[in-house]
């Protein structure tokens, strides 16, 4: 069997058996590639030595596809958040295999698996590979570069007992660090949709819903928290009829797709009691949603007790808008002005300390709070994404 037939199997077992997983491998663009050690991905290339994968069995295949997916959709790099990159990719890895292992996929000898972490997040399994091997280990390493696997950790690269093939399935290095910030919003949106797809059939992997969490509440990803509300809002329309045309010629109906484009409102506080140096990190972070959501059209309102300013935004404009304010806060005008001049909004984004007043109505769209500092929001959901 060739290589391309071999992946061709193994994507067709995976839709079959687990829906969720090979709907979103079949993203991946296989490319083989001479001298590379056994295989890696950056969100869109599948690279692999044909040696390696001509000598890997069906269920080593579908375990390689779902690992490197399931690095990519559960934004990983946006969750590092100042974490050392080698031991950060490490924990990632541990998750997700024992995410693998709980669904009925086999585990690969020389693989990142350790049935210890079962249930544990990234997070905890970060904190505690460093507490175990490291101690203190900002003193210990001046940069993420600098940070070694765990010795001896069962697993960890390099533990493998019968030579490179093994050593393959450890490799940090198969998962790109850095991925291209678009990319992690498409891998986004292409999860939300086999996720539905999946739920559908029954077949929605178990154990998903604790991947994504952070362990300290105020520690909450904000960016992961958006991913999956603004997938919420995305209005996704999937058929088999007419189906994706990209795998018919290897016999593989997958469905289309089609989506309308998300109106998202984003209100940044720029009253007296946000300094300078919150001010630039909200204004930094409407930048980051600019770039992880180029094909969302976001409506931006700069506001303190009064609205200083309205400015719409699409993926790939310029982003140039004066900064006013410095009163006191209110966040009523902002309400009362999507009310009267965006009433198709479906959802709002507020930048603010959380310290206002407030409609006494709550809205009919959703609205999250992305606070500066822990603090009581009478409806929608607060996100602590800074701390002063």
């Amino acid at each position: 069997m060739t290589t391309d037939a071999q992946l061709t199997k193994a994507k067709s077992q995976l839709t079959m058996k687990h829906p969720y997983f090979g709907m979103l491998a079949s993203r991946l663009k296989e490319e083989p590639k001479e001298g590379m050690q056994g295989y890696a991905s950056n969100g869109k290339r599948f690279l692999y030595d044909p040696d390696f994968m001509a000598r890997r069995t069906t269920e080593e295949i579908m375990f390689i596809l779902t690992n490197c997916v399931m690095h990519h959709v559960l934004s990983h790099q946006q969750r590092q958040l100042g974490r050392k990159g080698t031991l950060w990719q490490l924990a990632t890895d541990y998750a997700i295999n024992n995410l693998l292992h709980k669904n009925g996929l086999e585990i690969p000898r020389g693989a990142n698996y350790n049935e210890e972490f079962e249930g544990m997040y990234a997070e905890e399994i970060y904190e505690a590979l460093k507490e175990s091997f490291y101690g203190d280990m900002d003193d210990a390493f001046g940069s993420e570069d600098d940070v070694p696997p765990p010795p001896g950790m069962p697993g960890a690269a390099g533990d493998a007992e019968d030579g490179e093939d093994n050593d393959a399935f450890s490799n940090l290095g198969n998962i790109e660090e850095e991925l291209d910030a678009q990319n992690e919003s498409e891998w986004q949106y292409a999860s939300s949709v086999a996720q539905e797809v999946a739920q559908r059939k029954s077949a929605m992997p178990s154990g998903m819903e604790r991947l994504g969490k952070k362990v300290k509440k105020a520690d909450v990803d904000w960016r992961f928290e958006l991913y999956n509300a603004v997938n919420r809002h995305m209005r996704n329309n999937y058929a088999f009829m007419p189906p994706n045309k990209k795998h018919i010629y290897r016999g593989i109906a997958l469905p289309s797709l089609a989506s309308d484009t998300l109106s998202l409102v984003v209100a940044v506080d720029t009253s007296g009691s946000i300094n300078d140096a919150l001010l630039g990190a909200f204004t930094e972070e409407f930048k980051s949603i600019m770039t992880n959501f180029p094909s969302v059209r976001i409506e931006l309102i700069i506001a303190d007790a009064r609205i200083h300013g309205h400015y719409t935004f699409q993926g790939g404009e310029k982003l140039d808008f004066p900064i006013k304010g410095g009163g006191g806060t209110d966040y009523r005008p902002v309400f009362d002005y999507i009310e009267a001049e965006l009433p198709m909004t479906t959802m709002l984004l507020y930048f603010t300390d959380g310290d206002g007043w407030f409609p006494r109505i709550p809205p009919a769209y959703e609205v999250l709070w992305a606070l500066s500092r822990p603090a009581k929001v009478p409806f929608g959901r607060g996100l602590v994404i800074f701390s002063q």
